[in-house]
């Protein structure tokens, strides 16, 4: 009876540890688990200074994100790539602190988030190796011409948008087109390398 009642037990804790931790996403042999969809929802809603909303929609969209980061960063790693260290990411904590006016106020609404500043250091290390990779990866790949750049200042000329002449605008249209176009290396490789990659949702986890 001892026995079984142990069993019985044992049983109950491992199904309340899968629910309170269920797989979400495999993306070939790493695994996303529903609990890392939450923690990078009250996150990005604490860095973004909003409540987090968790939900199944909010957390398919942090899954997806999480898939995007494992994807780049394990090609950094392939690459060897130097990429930006935890002190690095430290350094952005502080303007995030001055916005509480307090250590105190800082470590209450860190509470309120339930997330841990160890959890918030980790988020941002990983999003700022990611975007110094893309830089890395993506930019040389971006060309631009003349007839690229008269192009875009004619598009945002249309909008209505008030510009300078086309020669005092060229440095700031150079920039802002590169980095869209680097964006939009990284999409269509990160829409090549999902496809060539088995990643399985767990749509219960998303209902």
């Amino acid at each position: 009876m001892t026995r079984l009642l142990l069993f019985a037990m044992l049983v109950s804790l491992s199904a309340q540890g899968e629910t309170l931790d269920r797989i979400a996403v495999t993306v070939g042999r790493h695994v996303i688990s529903e609990r890392d969809t939450i923690e990078d929802i009250r996150i990005a809603a604490f860095i973004d200074g909003k409540t987090a909303e968790v939900n199944g929609e909010q957390k398919r969209k942090a899954a997806d994100r999480l898939i995007d980061q494992y994807l780049v960063l394990e090609d950094a790693a392939s690459t060897r790539a130097s990429l930006p260290s935890a002190t690095e990411a430290a350094a952005m904590l502080a303007p995030m602190k001055a916005r509480f006016g307090s250590d105190q106020a800082y470590r209450t609404a860190l509470g309120h988030a339930q997330i841990t500043e160890e959890e918030l250091l980790e988020q941002l290390l990983r999003g700022l190796q990611m975007l110094r990779y893309t830089d890395l990866r993506f930019r040389p790949e971006v060309q631009l011409s003349d007839e690229n750049l008269r192009a875009f200042y004619n598009q945002l000329a249309s909008k209505g948008d008030r510009l300078q002449s086309f020669e005092a605008s060229r440095n700031d249209l150079e920039k802002v087109l590169t980095d869209q176009q680097t964006m939009q290396a990284l999409d269509r490789w990160l829409g090549m390398t999902r496809s060539d990659t088995a990643i399985l949702y767990r749509e219960a986890v998303f209902q």
